[in-house]
């Protein structure tokens, strides 16, 4: 940086030059003052490249790990420092997007090219840690790192080559569910080795200790890094874990719930259609065949019921309706489908000619009835029995619907009398 010039070359306006022996010494005092002040001011000033030079467009890169990645580091009582190759800016949210296993929460120090970590409840001695850095640390110049940073060691026992991966679900929508935390516990060992699930769904751990484990996918809304049962959306697999033998998952996250599936409502959504609401997302397919029972509440007639399938009418897989089944139909002349295929809603789904493309049936509050013939107007009971929701408790219910009257100018005129009065008269 190029210092301002001396005090005589900027005389102030409206100010008297002092004398010849006090303008020298004011004149040296000014030089010394600008002399001093000009490291000053080039400190504060942006540093800039030398001329002809490019300027830094590279993020910052880590030059080392300490203690090193797929080391053992028995008895391991310091914290993990992270060297970059030059200052950076780490942001102070940083410690709380770092995904580690086990899963604990962390403490973060940081320098002017580093930084340190170390578990709040201290390390635990002879299991394996794995972190991963986020992103978002820069440099002074802001280039931005965009990828994460993944490394392992082990306070104890050997890294083995394991790996689990897999996929979090939502189980009512089929959608990939992000953020979600992923536990893997051991039969007696309470170390919580985990995982994190990505923008995809996607989720893995290596060097996860050989042996039998239960993983716990859950949303942790509270942010404790635990499961609530009764509060959070949650699934569970069994699974084991073995050198050079990856497992994949596939978990599907169910709402908390502690009720039994309650029907809520009933319609008809065409002559031959009915359509029942449950309060719960129920199992697609249904485990058991449930029962539903319609009568007429005047009468008391019951309405036979031919077929019926999870989800509303275009879902549900009901047989197809001809032509001729819109005022009314035999139910022996529906049709039923392949010889021994299951009724529609229950049991295993029929397997699918192509397997990697075929999409598992996704859950419903929506059950579809076929009736054998068409509803006179009234008042008419549902009752329900066995239906499973995505917790596996059963539970049904009842309710009325009303099939009003046809209006009166929907009713078709007569057909017009085309007969001649000869032909009448010969009519018997």
């Amino acid at each position: 940086m190029r210092c301002a010039d001396p005090p005589e070359a900027l005389p102030a306006e409206g100010v008297s030059t002092p004398g010849p022996g006090g303008r020298g010494a004011a004149l040296r005092a000014g030089g010394r003052l600008a002399l001093a002040l000009c490291p000053l001011l080039s400190a504060c000033a942006r540093e800039l490249p030398p001329p002809g030079t490019h300027p830094d467009r590279q993020p910052p890169r880590i030059s080392r790990i300490e203690p090193p990645p797929d080391s053992v580091v028995a008895g391991f009582d310091g914290r993990i420092r992270i060297r970059f190759d030059e200052p950076v800016n780490i942001p102070n949210d940083l410690v709380r997007r770092i995904v580690a296993s086990p899963v604990e929460p962390y403490q973060m120090e940081t320098g002017f090219s580093d930084m340190r970590l170390r578990p709040r409840d201290g390390w635990r001695q002879g299991v394996v840690y794995c972190l991963s850095i986020p992103d978002g640390i820069s440099d002074l110049l802001r280039n931005r790192m965009e990828e994460r940073t993944s490394f392992c060691f082990s306070t104890g026992p050997p890294l083995e080559d394991t790996r689990v991966s897999g996929i979090a679900l939502d189980a009512v929508t089929g959608q990939p569910q992000n953020e979600v935390r992923v536990l893997f516990l051991a039969p007696g060992d309470s170390t919580p080795y985990g995982a994190l699930s990505d923008t995809e769904g996607r989720f893995s751990l290596r060097a996860l200790p050989p042996g039998e484990y239960e993983a716990f996918g859950f949303v942790d809304q509270n942010r404790n890094l635990s499961l609530d049962r009764q509060l959070e959306a949650h699934d569970s697999l069994r699974f084991a874990a073995a050198p050079g033998a990856p497992v994949e998952l596939e978990l599907r996250l169910v709402p908390a719930d502690s009720t039994p599936p309650r029907l809520l409502r009933a319609e008809a959504a065409d002559s031959l259609t009915l359509q029942l609401e449950f309060d719960d997302p129920l199992l697609n397919p249904q485990p058991e065949a449930p029962t539903v029972a319609v009568r007429d509440s005047a009468s008391g007639l019951e309405v036979t019921v031919v077929a019926l399938g999870i989800g509303r009418p275009h879902e549900a897989g009901l047989p197809p309706l001809a032509a001729s089944d819109s005022v009314g139909a035999d139910p022996d002349s529906l049709p039923a489908g392949e010889p021994g295929a299951p009724r529609p809603g229950f049991g295993p789904p029929a397997p699918a000619q192509e397997a990697d493309t075929a999409a598992a049936p996704l859950p419903s509050r929506f059950v579809s009835l076929r009736i054998s013939s068409a509803l006179g107007p009234g008042t008419y009971r549902v009752s329900s029995r066995g239906f499973t929701n995505l917790r596996r408790l059963v539970g049904g219910g009842d309710t009325t619907f009303v099939v009003a009257a046809p209006a009166a100018d929907s009713v078709p005129p007569p057909a017009p009398d085309t007969l001649s009065a000869p032909e009448r008269a010969r009519e018997p």
